[in-house]
């Protein structure tokens, strides 16, 4: 008997536990937002190829990456159009909550640019928004070219005043970069130089044909546009040597490399000498409320799968060292503490790695995989309570005889006292008192109810009520069971 209600009591607080943790699981899984996807915003060809390498990564693990170029947003008209996810669009589009964008490549610099003595007050606001965007490292190398005429004496951004300068579209993240750079110089638009908001080509025409003095862009070293532009003729690539560390100390986005002489064609040599420049670094930024089992996913496919240190046409890419990228280093958001994990480990935390692959070839829905990943510490908890709890259960039959004999020596003890006071028969006994309470334990003992397996004990009890009965009456007829 002992033994089966072990095993019930074991089995019941099993099964409570695996009820309350199957339901907790059901429940919140539903409740919060445990959609396996993420829409990540890739505006350039650079960009566009590594989120479909992450896009092709995290398709094993059950997550759906959707990319998109675009986004439809509201302009100061309050008219919607479509917008391209890129600089302070794609910001915007990812601390908006009906966007759809969870996930975007940020230029260095850029939100950086919106704070220190240089950004207005409105731009400070802005700062404090998208500052609160999350990290999953930095990616690649996006130098700053500074293309000018080949006829003008530039040494320095300051030597701009005055010229017409090319700093790229009003949408593009480049964009704002440069006019951080210019500013910091003096620079600024229609007091003392003109900025036009417009993209310096490929061939470098608008600096050939005299209609810009100057062009800033932004873009990787083995873009297409950067390989042609160092070929033309004609045109100039401003050397940052003097100033650089000082740039690198005032913007801590910005870091110096070096594009040293011959590095692009020994005949004809390109550069003819050493040129330094500033450099940024693209970031992977995703919004804050991103379940951390799909920011542990996106870091991971970060991680193994770098950008290549070789371009299409197999050449080595500029300014390209390896294990420099990609980088938990980000000097202008916070890393998201699960992809520092990933960084530090290169490994994805156990339940994502053993059970999400094969939870999506069972077509379990991801939301029961990232519920499990996310609260695995409370799950083992439960476990570990269990693992406790299961053992004690071996107390219970004991802990039912005791509760049950409990009951009956509780009489038996009343039953003893009284006994004594009969055998002592002092002066001061008192015979009715002495009925009274032999007349009250025997009606409390009439109705007690025990379970069927311990009536013997009962009886027993109430045979030596008898037995106490004949002494009181001073009977010595036969003892007569209480079950008259």
């Amino acid at each position: 008997m002992d033994q089966n209600v072990a095993k019930a009591g074991a089995v019941t607080v099993l099964a409570a536990g695996l009820g309350i943790g199957g339901l907790a699981v059901l429940h919140n899984s539903q409740q919060l937002d445990y959609e396996g996807k993420i829409v990540i915003g890739a505006s350039n060809a650079e960009y566009y190829e590594l989120a479909s390498q992450y896009q092709e990564e995290l398709r094993q693990y059950g997550v759906q990456v959707n990319i998109r170029r675009t986004v439809r947003l509201n302009d100061k008209e309050g008219h919607s159009r479509m917008r391209p996810l890129e600089g302070r669009i794609l910001l915007r589009a990812l601390v908006d909550d009906d966007s759809g964008v969870t996930a975007g490549f940020v230029k260095g610099a850029l939100v950086g640019s919106l704070q220190g003595r240089l950004a207005s007050e409105k731009q400070k606001g802005r700062h404090a928004e998208y500052s609160k965007l999350r990290s999953v490292g930095r990616l690649f190398h996006e130098p700053v070219w500074v293309f000018t005429r080949g006829d003008l004496p530039v040494t320095t951004l300051r030597d701009l005043k005055g010229k017409r300068i090319l700093i790229g579209a009003r949408e593009s993240g480049g964009r704002g970069i440069a006019r951080l750079l210019l500013r910091a110089n003096n620079v600024i638009d229609k007091e003392n130089a003109i900025f036009l908001d417009e993209d310096l080509m490929a061939d470098a025409s608008p600096l050939l044909s005299g209609a810009a003095d100057a062009g800033i862009i932004v873009v990787p070293a083995d873009s297409d546009k950067i390989q042609a532009l160092l070929r033309v003729p004609g045109i100039r690539l401003m050397d940052f040597t003097p100033e650089a560390d000082a740039y690198a100390n005032r913007f801590p986005a910005l870091s110096k490399v070096v594009l040293r002489q011959g590095a692009v064609e020994f005949d004809p040599l390109i550069p003819s000498a050493d040129i330094t420049l500033l450099s940024t670094s693209v970031a992977l930024v995703v919004r804050p409320d991103m379940q951390p089992a799909l920011v542990s996913l996106l870091a991971h496919a970060v991680v193994h799968n770098p950008k290549p240190g070789f371009d299409k046409n197999g050449d080595p890419v500029l300014f390209y060292r390896a294990g420099e990228f990609p980088s938990a280093n980000d000097p202008e958001f916070e890393v998201a503490p699960d992809a520092r994990v990933v960084y530090k480990s290169g490994e994805l935390p156990v339940v994502l790695k053993s059970i999400a692959p094969r939870a999506y070839s069972l077509h379990v829905p991801f939301s029961y995989t990232a519920f499990i990943s996310d609260h695995v510490g409370t799950l083992l908890g439960a476990i570990g309570i269990l693992a406790i709890v299961l053992p004690l259960t071996r107390a219970i039959p004991s802990l039912y005889v005791w509760m049950i004999r409990r009951r009956l020596v509780y009489w038996y003890r009343h039953l003893k006292a009284l006994e004594r006071k009969i055998d002592a028969r002092g002066p001061d006994y008192d015979a009715d008192a002495v009925q009274a309470e032999f007349d009250r334990i025997d009606s409390h003992v009439r109705v007690m109810r025990v379970p069927a397996y311990y009536s013997n004990q009962l009886y027993d009890l109430r045979g030596h009520i008898s037995l106490v009965r004949q002494r009181l009456t001073g009977r010595s007829e036969p003892m007569r069971m209480a079950a008259e």
